[in-house]
């Protein structure tokens, strides 16, 4: 019997203990609780909080017979390594960075709170690992995947992205209350760092799709842009739209090494070379310093021979 079906379904487990929090009837749940209540009025993103309820599910779950203070000593240190090394023992650098600072937040909430006298996830360090690269897409390859969507839902939520940058949280959490046809806005809720924006929409392709999907197919405020089947006013898992964006690909047939998240790296790149403005494209990414939006901009080889061209013209225009 293949691995595949039972992995699935361990999925699918999860993704109802997570929706129902069930998980928070075992011990180690119920601490998690209120760590997440504890991250959450400090001001975490709902991205964040996501993230994290994900795995302390999977770790109250996984020990559900057992309380803090059993995790709580230095053989505790061999139990977390050996939970991550299960769940996440093949995933990207990446990933083992993020559930193991879930972890070390979260034991080092509880040794704060007097809630353990030790802290297990102290010695547990995370892998190290190069950032990802990521790229730009040139408008052609943008065109082919937009134009290749049968579904005019699809067409709008990865227009919605490589137009305005959207982050996937964004994406994911974005309901139709928030696309403001009227007055030309788009509200974005829960943005990494909290908060909301109002981020405008001047693309008239863009709007014209977006009319023609809520306004043809009824859509109902309460319903979310992007939603499972069975539930239109619920929300994407993260996992579910990172396949939705796989088939996107697939029905385009483009790589499917390509990243959702590097559309929005596309989206500022094509603001920064359309107005030459650095401070518009950190404007469009949300960024707070411009130093991290250079990082999105891609500058290549043909850039530079025509910045080289743009300066012998200027010494001649000079000398002239």
């Amino acid at each position: 019997m293949s691995a595949l079906p039972v992995i699935a379904q361990a999925a699918k487990i999860m993704r109802e203990a997570v929706r129902d929090k069930s998980y928070r009837r075992t011990p180690i749940g119920q601490e998690a609780g209120r760590f997440l209540r504890s991250i959450r009025w400090q001001g975490s993103s709902q991205a964040t909080l996501d993230s994290y309820e994900l795995t302390l599910a999977r770790l109250a779950l996984d020990h559900a017979d057992h309380s803090l203070a059993d995790l709580c000593s230095p053989v505790g240190s061999d139990y977390l390594r050996e939970f991550l090394d299960r769940h996440w023992g093949d995933a990207a650098a990446a990933t083992k960075r993020a559930r193991t600072a879930c972890l070390r937040s979260f034991f080092h909430w509880a040794l704060e709170e007097g809630r353990i006298a030790y802290d297990p996830c102290a010695t547990i360090r995370a892998p190290h690992g190069r950032a990802a690269v990521r790229q730009a897409y040139p408008q052609t390859v943008i065109h082919r995947l937009l134009s290749s969507q049968p579904s005019l839902r699809d067409q709008c939520a990865l227009e919605l992205v490589v137009r305005l940058a959207l982050r996937k949280n964004d994406l994911r959490m974005l309901q139709i209350r928030d696309i403001d046809l009227e007055r030309g806005v788009v509200r974005l809720r829960q943005r990494k760092g909290g908060g909301e924006a109002l981020m405008p929409v001047e693309y008239e392709q863009l709007c014209e799709r977006l009319y023609l999907h809520i306004q043809g197919f009824g859509r109902k405020p309460d319903e979310y842009l992007l939603y499972p089947r069975s539930d239109r006013e619920r929300p994407l898992d993260r996992s579910s739209l990172h396949r939705w964006f796989k088939r996107c690909l697939r029905r385009a047939d483009l790589p499917d090494s390509m990243m959702l998240h590097e559309l929005r790296h596309t989206a500022a790149d094509e603001m920064w070379r359309r107005t030459g403005n650095l401070v518009l494209a950190q404007k469009l990414l949300g960024h707070a310093s411009v130093a991290t939006t250079e990082a999105y901009l891609h500058p290549s080889d043909e850039d530079l021979r025509a910045g080289m061209r743009a300066v012998q013209e200027s010494w001649r225009l000079d000398q002239g």
